[in-house]
């Protein structure tokens, strides 16, 4: 084998090695900047969705029951619970509080 075969043969490696660095350099910066554009996405959606009924997008109004916070909508008149407050609700064990619950949103 001559000298410039095996040279030719290092210089494709050593190529294939810097364009995969580069390649690798550029899919980070890209990633980042993917991460960057869905986080800011997801402010926006909050900011322009925050406490506005899922159903007809009118405002919430947040009301005070057994020291839990309870949206309800005042439009339609929903009532939202935020992630796990009727769990923490049912645990109470407390027999008139389902009724107490239903006559304050009545």
């Amino acid at each position: 084998m001559s000298k410039e075969i095996i040279h030719e043969g290092a210089r494709k490696r050593e190529d294939e090695f810097f364009a995969k660095m580069e390649f690798e350099r550029k899919r980070k910066i890209f990633e980042e900047e993917h991460h960057k554009m869905k986080q800011e996405a997801k402010r926006k959606l909050k900011d322009e969705h925050w406490m506005h009924c899922p159903k007809c997008g009118m405002e919430m109004v947040e009301l005070d029951f057994e020291g839990i916070k309870i949206d309800k909508c005042s439009e339609c008149l929903g009532i939202y619970l935020d992630n796990g407050e009727l769990e923490t609700l049912l645990e109470k064990k407390n027999e008139g509080l389902i009724g107490r619950f239903a006559r304050m949103f009545k």
